[in-house]
């Protein structure tokens, strides 16, 4: 089985689309509310309006990005895991560590260490949210702990508040194996108790109101809220070649117009299982991203001219930086908008933001991230004898 790197590509597209969304969180909602454009064909528009109405919503659309995000690691996970059969759960495990704790850790602990020299007024002329939620709480010894163990609460990812969807990556990576296992052999009987695991979680938090949750309990049960795009994940690798020759075979209107679509449902204008909105509008949510997310790697792994365009170079480049672009981009936020947001008008400040968080995001891939990775490989490659030692 070849390493699909187009996949690596769509992982780099959703990263930035996750970055595009919390800049979209920064802006004041005043400034989104505005009509800017009036009364064309009756309407008054507002780019609240054109990015939650319009398939301009797909460029913000960070709920959907994680969904996709969470359908990928499901695929990828799966071909790992076959490739390779004889490799024991503890490599598997240890792998994961150094490729996605790790990294997580010097990140946090950088958070950390720059909060009590950056953060010394209160920040004017942004969101409410990026106000008053990132960095709200002060980095005790005790906060630091509670976020490097993966507490998953609500004020224990305000260090980098994208982390609750890397802790649900990890805490799923730990019994994906098994996941795995069981959907081969006892695939029925497997998503039925997902889907029951799911419904139940979903309705219980709802009920309370603690989406996100505030208890550990409560953590661990909202992973199971996302449980479900894993295993989509682990049924598209194993129709695979089902759904490579239905895509070959399939109208030419399936192709070209249908799947595109499709992607859109990424866009849903709701709110996903992360804030509690609703038993039935989180169902929807779920939902339309396995679609969305399906067609999507569908796309990026069948049609050839899009798979050949992810193949290039910079969109290989984007997909190597994804996870630091991911784990980093809002430290760099944080950090520009306490120093410069005081000398630059908010506009100035977006377009100096995003290209400074793609170059650290570079520089965390290189110096951070990289060498975790190869730290794992060489802590669980496998030894060999010389051959003259043998017998």
């Amino acid at each position: 089985m070849r390493r699909e790197t187009e996949l690596d590509a769509v992982r780099g597209i959703a990263a930035l689309i996750v970055m595009f969304f919390h800049f979209w969180l920064i802006i004041p909602d005043e400034w989104k509310s505005h009509a800017y454009i009036t009364h064309m064909a009756g309407i008054s528009i507002t780019p609240e309006i054109l990015f939650h109405f319009t398939p301009l919503r797909l460029l913000v659309s960070g709920s959907g990005a994680v969904g996709l995000f969470f359908v990928l690691s499901g695929y990828v996970l799966s071909l790992s895991v076959a490739r390779q059969r004889m490799a024991s759960y503890g490599r598997f495990v240890i792998r994961r560590i150094f490729r996605i704790y790790l990294p997580f850790v010097v990140v946090i602990l950088f958070s950390a260490s720059l909060l009590p020299l950056v953060k010394t007024a209160p920040l004017h002329g942004v969101s409410q949210w990026f106000a008053n939620e990132p960095w709200s709480v002060y980095p005790t010894e005790q906060v630091i702990m509670g976020h490097l163990m993966m507490i998953g609460t609500v004020p224990l990812v305000s260090l980098d508040s994208p982390i609750w969807s890397l802790i649900i990556e990890m805490r799923v990576s730990l019994i994906f194996p098994i996941l795995f296992i069981l959907m081969e052999k006892y695939r029925s009987e497997t998503l039925t108790g997902v889907v029951a695991a799911y419904f139940f979680s979903n309705i219980f938090l709802n009920r309370l109101g603690e989406n996100p949750p505030t208890t550990f309990m409560h953590s661990i049960l909202f992973t199971f809220e996302y449980l479900p795009l894993f295993v989509v994940g682990i049924l598209f690798y194993q129709f695979r070649e089902q759904i490579r020759g239905f895509y070959g075979s399939t109208w030419p209107v399936i192709r070209n117009i249908a799947l595109p679509l499709a992607v859109l449902l990424l866009g849903t204008p709701t709110i996903g299982p992360e804030n509690a909105v609703g038993i039935m509008k989180n169902l929807i949510w779920i939902v339309c991203t396995i679609v969305g997310s399906c067609a999507v790697i569908c796309i990026a792994l069948h049609n050839e001219k899009i798979s050949l365009y992810l193949q290039k170079s910079h969109m290989q480049g984007l997909g190597h930086i994804s996870y630091s672009l991911y784990l980093s981009h809002m430290v760099v936020l944080l950090v520009m908008a306490y120093t410069l947001l005081h000398h630059m008008s908010l506009w100035e400040w977006g377009m100096l933001a995003l290209p400074t968080c793609c170059v650290v995001a570079m520089v965390c891939f290189w110096l951070v991230e990289s060498p975790c990775m190869k730290a794992g490989y060489w802590l669980t490659r496998r030894r060999y004898l010389k051959p003259g030692l043998v017998g």
